[in-house]
């Protein structure tokens, strides 16, 4: 049987023949806590919104050009995304921009997104 515990910072004392609990050994801590290292230290909550972030770009940029341009990082409300071949970055930087950036928009997970950044694929740090 469960006993029900009994205001806080007060022990109860043991049912009358059984042993005392034993000492909590030093070191260990609750589990709450641990979780929510443990989950801060595996970037969870991050992961989630740059799932998001992606699917929502896949979306807006439909399924050609998303197979040759791909989110590669977002910060600050700045996504940067990386596209395969001279002249699809020229057409989305010259002709698609502001309409990709409008359909982010509408999905949750593009919904902070205030700038796109096309790069060429393999330079993500390039020149805008």
């Amino acid at each position: 049987m469960i006993g029900r515990a009994g205001p806080p910072g007060k022990r109860r004392s043991p049912r009358p023949g059984a042993s005392p609990a034993p000492p909590r050994p030093a070191g260990h801590e609750a589990l709450g806590p641990v979780l929510t290292r443990i989950l801060k230290d595996l970037r969870i909550e991050e992961r989630s919104r740059e799932g998001a972030l992606a699917t929502a770009w896949d979306i807006a940029a439909g399924p050609e050009l998303a197979l040759q341009a791909r989110p590669v990082s977002f910060r600050s409300g700045l996504l940067t995304v990386e596209v395969d071949g001279a002249p699809l970055l020229q057409e989305v930087r010259g002709f698609r921009a502001r309409k990709l950036l409008a359909a982010l928009k509408e999905h949750p997970g593009g919904a902070k997104v205030r700038e796109i950044r096309f790069v060429p694929a393999g330079r993500t740090g390039g020149e805008t």
